[in-house]
């Protein structure tokens, strides 16, 4: 049995909740990478944390909307969630094409700054604005944020993960019941409203791949160590 690592409490593990639940992963054992550190035979996880899993090679990337504008975009500061987190990472990106200042602060202090007419970056989960990775498309610079790496290729895994976007987007309140109850972090209500954003779409394209290195590595710089196949 191969185990897959993925945190729960990011959407790129959200197809595999769901198709584990259908009972079609019999042959793998899913980890909430979260709470265990000890990666298994496959990763999933952002493009700016996978890089930390050596040894693996990078298959498929997957674009998913997660992320909100909110307040006024034409501030000089972009107000986002912990520094280290994809969302900063974001912020970063967007204050590098726009010339802003990044300032970190609790989902609570984003939410208070954007109603005093600054920007913010936060997760569906905090509020829904403009979607980011539509400004990001709008700039060119829209990537797969989010890879899935293998120790040995496993096409029955890449299947699986597209059946299981299938099902959230087929049957979303089915979906939405299982990954609040699976990954412990999403309120029921909460991602009944949010599901349908995220809009999950896998790349095998090598040049979606490389762009995302070429994209993510000018804020930070150790995802060039990721290897594509």
């Amino acid at each position: 049995m191969k185990k897959v690592s993925a945190p729960f409490a990011g959407p790129i593990s959200f197809p595999l909740l769901v198709a584990e639940d259908r009972g079609i992963m019999k042959d793998y054992k899913l980890s909430n990478s979260c709470q265990d550190t000890e990666l298994g035979n496959i990763v999933l996880d952002s493009i700016t944390n996978i890089w930390k899993a050596h040894g693996y090679t990078v298959k498929s990337g997957v674009y998913i909307r997660m992320y909100s504008i909110i307040g006024d975009k034409r501030s000089q500061k972009i107000y986002t969630v912990r520094k280290g987190t994809l969302a900063d990472y974001n912020a970063r990106l967007l204050a590098l094409h726009m010339g802003k200042e990044v300032v970190n602060a609790t989902p609570e202090e984003v939410l208070r700054m954007s109603k005093k007419g600054f920007a913010g970056i936060v997760g569906n989960e905090v509020a829904l604005g403009e979607p980011l990775e539509e400004e990001f498309q709008r700039m060119g610079i829209l990537v797969p944020s989010c890879f899935i790496a293998f120790k040995e290729e496993d096409e029955n895994l890449l299947k699986i993960y597209d059946e299981g976007i299938r099902i959230m987007r087929e049957e979303p309140d089915l979906a939405s019941s299982v990954i609040s109850e699976k990954s412990k972090y999403y309120e029921k209500d909460t991602m009944r409203k949010i599901i349908s954003f995220y809009n999950h779409k896998r790349t095998e394209n090598t040049q979606d791949l490389k762009k995302a290195l070429e994209v993510y590595s000018k804020v930070e710089t150790s995802v060039i160590k990721i290897r594509i196949i």
